[in-house]
């Protein structure tokens, strides 16, 4: 087999891995139990709050205290919907740089601040509003309209 000599342009990545830290600086997370009515809501890249801070547990989505992102998907097993189980210990990024998805991203500006749903799911829209989080960095992509990068300050 002979040494590749070129770079096939079709091959370049075109955004980021939802849940991935997207660039170096200054970031801050914490671990807590996972504990979602709806197990399925486990999603990486979507907000939680805690649920009993006692034993510091979160769920997605809630309205309780901002706990933060669930990050780092390469370090758990794979489940049908992207996220981890109930009972997982997870970890939450509450300052830094995270590609996430966000609905109707498409027609948002940078700087325009980030909510999320009963479920944790990200929005710029209708919502509870994440505590000094922005979308920043980079607009969606055409390809990927609805992936992009926020900015967490907490």
């Amino acid at each position: 087999m002979a040494f590749p000599n070129s770079v096939t342009s079709k091959l370049r990545m075109q955004s980021g891995v939802i849940g991935e830290v997207s660039h170096a600086g200054p970031k801050r997370a914490r671990t807590a139990i996972v504990n979602t009515e709806v197990e399925t809501n486990n999603v990486f890249g979507r907000a939680f709050t805690f649920d009993d801070m006692a034993v510091e547990s979160v769920k997605a989505g809630g309205e309780g205290v901002f706990a933060g992102i669930l990050i780092n998907p390469k370090a758990y097993a794979l489940t049908e919907w992207n996220g981890v189980f109930n009972g997982s210990i997870g970890e939450f990024l509450d300052m830094g740089e995270i590609y996430v998805e966000i609905e109707g991203a498409e027609a948002g500006q940078i700087g325009a601040v980030v909510n999320y749903n009963a479920d944790g799911s990200l929005t710029l829209g209708e919502g509870t509003a994440i505590p000094n989080c922005v979308l920043e960095r980079h607009l969606p992509s055409q390809e990927t309209p609805n992936l992009c990068v926020i900015r967490l300050t907490n």
